[in-house]
């Protein structure tokens, strides 16, 4: 396919090309290399020092035009692999989380103080968490972004106007939220979804790192381990921390029988909802989608990896990989999942192409 052919497929890269016709001629000068992330980290970088959020918002919405047009160009001429479209689009959810935590922290820090711990007198960041298919660095091309927001202890901050650490982040969260999912004039960023967080949507839009692990200790669901498997820090501090208070919730040494439970009551929903007829031509959620196959992963890194901490993978094909190469599935079974995978992701990307939605159905012509 050509590249005329490939923007014309798109309704959306076709509206974008039309509202930037500089967009054209960069991509005909690019669409041989992958997409150029050092020019796009100095273009944000100097956003992020300006002192309007306005100039970020709208650095970062060009920003995920540029990467949206370029990617679904490369992949529909046949230059990109999947593993480019979705490390494209989780580099650009990893660049604008950053940027925005940085920008609207400076302006709360400059009016309230640095938020520091009650126990360590220590600066507190916040620590975004990517979940989901962006914590395993697979993100598709129009999806939401799942989020939670924790930081390391309570306190107060030590400005002039000081406010509670949890006051402090809740207040920065909100920010970080309306610079990535607001919608202007230059459209969105991302879709940020909090539902994950601990308590959902009726819990505190931030947690200390102590309440997390109360959380998960005392609350935590089969679901929920799930979920967190893939959880990933972004932003504040390394992955380590995070994986200290959930890799104990997520993999444990014994499963119990009430684990196993679990298990089979997730499984159990996974296919009540692949039956339903809505879903019969949703590659995600219906019979063999997306999500059996997600589950089958998981589930197995659940099972086995309390005792074998090198199954404790957040991408699903290179954990397929693993499961595989330590005998646990057989190689033939790996390898028709791992292709009904990609070609599952590759044909999701091409419905995602035509409108900017986030869509799992076929059409139905």
């Amino acid at each position: 396919m050509d590249l005329d052919h490939a923007l014309a497929f798109s309704h959306y890269a076709r509206r974008t090309v039309d509202a930037r016709p500089e967009l054209r001629a960069e991509i005909d000068a690019t669409l041989d290399a992958p997409f150029d992330w050092a020019g796009a980290r100095a273009t944000i970088a100097a956003a992020t020092a300006a002192d309007a959020a306005t100039a970020l918002g709208a650095a970062l919405r060009a920003l995920r035009a540029r990467v949206m047009v370029h990617t679904l160009a490369r992949d529909l001429t046949g230059r990109a692999t999947l593993e480019e479209v979705c490390g494209a689009v989780t580099t650009l959810a990893e660049l604008a989380a950053g940027a925005a935590v940085d920008a609207a922290r400076r302006d709360l820090v400059a009016a309230h103080g640095e938020p520091r711990g009650a126990e360590s007198g220590a600066p507190q960041p916040l620590v975004v968490v990517g979940m989901g298919k962006l914590g395993g660095a697979e993100l598709n091309v129009s999806s939401d972004v799942d989020l939670v927001f924790v930081y390391p202890e309570e306190g107060e901050t030590d400005g002039r106007r000081a406010i509670a650490n949890r006051e402090f982040f809740d207040r920065l969260g909100r920010r970080v939220i309306a610079l990535l999912d607001e919608t202007t004039a230059d459209g969105f960023v991302f879709r940020v979804d909090m539902r994950l967080r601990p308590y959902g949507d009726s819990g505190p839009l931030s947690v200390s790192y102590a309440a997390l692990e109360n959380y998960l200790v005392t609350q935590g669901r089969a679901w929920e381990r799930y979920a967190w498997l893939k959880a990933r820090a972004l932003t504040g501090a390394s992955s380590a921390e995070l994986d200290a208070i959930v890799a104990p919730f997520v993999y444990r040494k014994y499963l119990d029988y009430d684990a196993y439970a679990g298990l089979r009551d997730v499984h159990r929903q996974i296919r009540e909802q692949a039956a339903r007829r809505d879903a019969r031509e949703n590659i995600k959620l219906g019979p063999g989608g997306i999500r059996e196959i997600e589950f089958i992963v998981q589930a197995m890194q659940i099972v086995r990896g309390g005792r074998e901490p090198g199954l404790r993978i957040r991408n699903t094909r290179a954990a397929l990989a693993a499961l595989a190469s330590r005998g646990h599935l057989p190689e033939s079974a790996a390898a028709a999942l791992d292709a009904a995978y990609a070609f599952l992701r590759d044909t999701e990307h091409r419905l995602q192409y035509r409108d900017d939605h986030q869509t799992q159905s076929l059409p139905d012509d």
